[in-house]
């Protein structure tokens, strides 16, 4: 069938991104431009925001994985939508390609641009890497992983040879950034409590091990808090390992760098090693540092190109504290509205400003009751700080119905057991035979 092609009619802001930079963007300007909005096409793959950092509670079903979503057309009242891609784009003329669901092009020609394609995993050429492990990155991956745990559960819990249930009951998480402490301390949090219904496993049955290849585990946050993380890990009978890097994972036998490591077969690898900009940057002819990311100015406004706006994880944007400013999600949403302010100091509502926010803190969550926080140099562990991240997650999330749900989502898993359901046919409709 031919692709169809239409040209739609020119707008005053072409957004491209649904995640917190881009759809924090065009909330923010339509709230600074009030009763005269220009016109603003955001284009993104999803028609919904994931609030990322709730996937982990997501993945070990603390969370309905709907709670972690915002729909986009919920968020945002005058932004027109097109759900899709951006394939094609020319700064000179000022003008894009999109391609929607239907597979219809649409040319659309614009004033100013706001980028914010966010990130990708960060692979690199390991052995059995995309043969053998997942990564942690969206909700379906975070839906698979869930199901894949509890799936080894039944499997292990049907397996009378040793060696295969050890296997089957192996999880192994390469990264101990964020992403992969939260994502393996709620799912071992999962088991640990799933476990109690299945006659024939037990919580030290499992084997949980997280690889570091940096010194110490959540670079950034103080060395203290890291060595609390890792030593509440290993109580938890985790194997943590830094200044550990993974060699190979061929046939799902994971070798590890280090003569003490002796290798071993891993029913479940995942990838939680970092994350690069988006490599569709580098087609849109965009100058990129060696990172791969837009360097911006202050304004964050990508210098020589007049309207041209980056924000999140595409971009290197200047810490007003010195050096790079972390890609954080906090970060991404301050760096949104300042953008938002000074595009629309370019239609004469208010004046540019620099970007100028400072890390607030940072905080993890180690599972039920446990987590580590920081806020400027001060640092709490244990329930305290489980519950100030709690805290912080929640006044970030936008829309207070979306609020009370992550509220009751939380109180009824606090009063009752899990839900240790495994729907792994979910959204593979069954096929109809004759």
């Amino acid at each position: 069938m031919p692709v169809r092609f239409r040209v739609m009619a020119r707008c005053d802001v072409l957004v491209v991104g649904g995640g917190f930079g881009g759809a924090f963007f065009a909330r923010e300007l339509e709230r600074l431009m009030g009763g005269r909005p220009p016109r603003v096409l955001l284009v993104a793959p999803e028609n919904f925001l994931l609030f990322s950092p709730l996937l982990p509670e997501a993945a070990s079903g603390t969370i309905e994985p709907r709670h972690a979503v915002i729909p986009l057309r919920e968020l945002l009242a005058t932004t027109e939508l097109l759900i899709g891609t951006v394939e094609r784009l020319d700064l000179d003329s000022r003008r894009a390609l999109g391609r929607d669901l239907n597979g219809d092009e649409h040319e659309i020609e614009y004033d100013r641009l706001v980028l914010a394609p966010g990130s990708v995993p960060a692979t690199v050429p390991v052995p059995g890497l995309r043969e053998h492990a997942v990564g942690f990155k969206t909700l379906a991956d975070a839906i698979w992983l869930r199901n894949r745990v509890l799936r080894q559960l039944d499997a292990a819990d049907a397996a009378d040879d040793l060696a295969e249930r050890r296997r089957l009951l192996t999880f192994t998480f390469i990264g101990g950034g964020y992403a992969g402490v939260e994502a393996l301390a709620e799912l071992e949090s999962l088991v640990r409590d799933a476990v109690r219904r299945y006659p024939r496993i037990t919580a030290a049955d499992c084997r949980w091990v997280l690889v570091e290849a940096g010194t110490s585990l959540l670079p950034g946050l103080d060395p203290d808090l890291a060595t609390f993380t890792e030593r509440t890990l290993g109580r938890r009978g985790v194997e943590v390992m830094t200044e550990t890097r993974l060699a190979s994972c061929t046939g799902g036998v994971v070798v590890l760098t280090g003569d003490p490591v002796r290798p071993f077969p891993s029913g479940t690898i995942v990838w939680t090693a970092g994350q690069r900009p988006h490599p569709i940057l580098g087609e849109w002819g965009l100058p990129l540092d060696e990172g791969g990311s837009v360097p911006v100015d202050r304004y964050l406004q990508v210098r020589g190109l007049e309207g041209v706006y980056v924000v999140g994880d595409a971009a290197t944007v200047p810490d007003p504290e010195g050096g790079i400013a972390p890609n954080t999600a906090q970060h991404a949403l301050r760096q949104a509205r300042t953008a938002a302010r000074n595009v629309a100091a370019g239609f004469g509502v208010g004046e540019q400003v620099p970007f100028s926010y400072r890390t607030r803190g940072l905080a993890v969550t180690l599972g039920k009751w446990q987590g580590t926080a920081q806020v400027r140099r001060t640092t709490f562990t244990g329930p305290l700080a489980w519950w100030m991240g709690r805290s912080y997650h929640l006044l970030m999330m936008p829309g207070l119905g979306r609020k009370l749900r992550v509220v009751s989502d939380w109180t009824i898993a606090l009063l009752f057991p899990r839900d240790v359901s495994q729907l792994g046919q979910l959204g593979s409709p069954t096929p109809l035979d004759g």
